[in-house]
Order: structure tokens, then C-alpha cells, then sequence
């Protein structure tokens, strides 16, 4: 029998950008690959169209970020742990302050050059910006090095974020009862 690490590990969940031209993959949130459908980057690159693109990217991320939290909750009802909600909150007031505050949760990524940046609320909500010469300067395999990296940056920036948020929780809850 798979344990949850296991389980968690193999989610695998692929989305679609919603013009539909481009395709990302994330693999048990470690990996992340972008891809443009039939040269479509062709497309932004000959109209320009940096700002598009960038939201074409956003709107996909989050999408793929949905699936993957559809996937994990089926596999944490797989192994019996308990979903939290309004309706049934948790009950340590630790452990709500913990998912309140981590779906607030903002983080930050970008390519070396800050020509795209990424931003993220509670890894749900995306937000990308690209630099308007962007496309002229590269071509898409160059692009999908520069968002490749932005990713890498913006789940470095997460981590951090995430590891500051817990340090700061066991710092206010050190003393009370879980």
C-alpha cells in the first residue's frame, strides 16, 4: 500500500492556457513544464503581444494550480485526513490561523533579468508580467527558459515564504496549547 508521501508525489495533473495555446504540467508541484501548442508562440511573438501572453501564462498557472489542489484532496480522502472548511473549521485555533494566513500567503518570482515576473496568493491565484521586448529579443525556446526559471524563483520565493510563516506561528503558539 502507497503511503500519502507516495500518493502526493505521483500527482501528475496537465492544464490548458484558456486561448488554448499553451500547455503546462506539474508534476507533484516539484515540476512544472510550459509548452506552446503548434507554434503558437509564433503568434505573440509576430503581433507583439506581450501582455496577452502573460495573461494567457497567469490564467493557465492557476488553472493547473486548481487541478492540482482537486488531485490532492483526492488523495487526502484516500488516506482519511479531513478536508477543513467554514462549515467544519479545524479546531485548534492554531491550526486555522496556519490555513487562513497561508492561503493569504503572497510570493514572488522572476526570470534573472526580471524580464518575466511572477507572482502568486496562497499558490492559487497567478499573476504574470513580461517585459514588452520580451518577444522580440527572444525566441521560444529562450522564452520558455525565462519562465522556467521565473517558476523555479517563484517556488524558492514560496518556500521561503512558507518556512517565515511557520517560524512566525511557532514563535506566536510556542507557549499555548495546540
Amino acid at each position: 500500500m502507497a503511503t500519502i508521501a507516495d500518493d502526493l508525489n505521483a500527482i501528475v495533473v496537465r492544464a490548458s492556457s484558456p486561448d488554448g495555446r499553451i500547455e503546462g504540467e506539474v508534476e507533484s508541484l516539484r515540476h512544472i513544464t510550459l509548452r506552446f501548442v503548434h507554434d503558437s508562440y509564433e503568434g505573440y511573438y509576430r503581433d507583439r503581444d506581450a501582455v496577452t501572453l502573460a495573461h494567457q501564462l497567469g490564467r493557465g498557472a492557476t488553472l493547473m494550480a486548481a487541478a492540482y489542489q482537486r488531485a490532492r484532496r483526492v488523495v487526502m480522502r484516500a488516506h482519511s485526513f479531513e478536508r477543513y472548511s467554514e462549515l467544519s473549521p479545524p479546531f485548534s485555533p492554531r491550526h486555522r490561523d496556519y490555513l487562513e494566513r497561508g492561503a493569504r500567503l503572497t510570493a514572488h518570482g522572476s526570470s534573472p533579468d526580471g524580464e518575466i515576473v511572477v507572482t502568486t496568493v496562497g499558490l492559487l491565484d497567478f499573476h504574470v508580467s513580461i517585459a514588452p521586448d520580451v518577444l522580440e529579443r527572444h525566441d521560444e525556446r529562450e522564452f520558455l527558459q525565462l519562465a522556467d526559471r521565473a517558476m523555479r524563483d517563484l517556488q524558492v520565493g514560496h518556500q521561503q515564504a512558507h518556512t517565515e510563516l511557520r517560524h512566525e506561528m511557532y514563535l506566536k503558539y510556542r507557549d499555548r496549547e495546540r
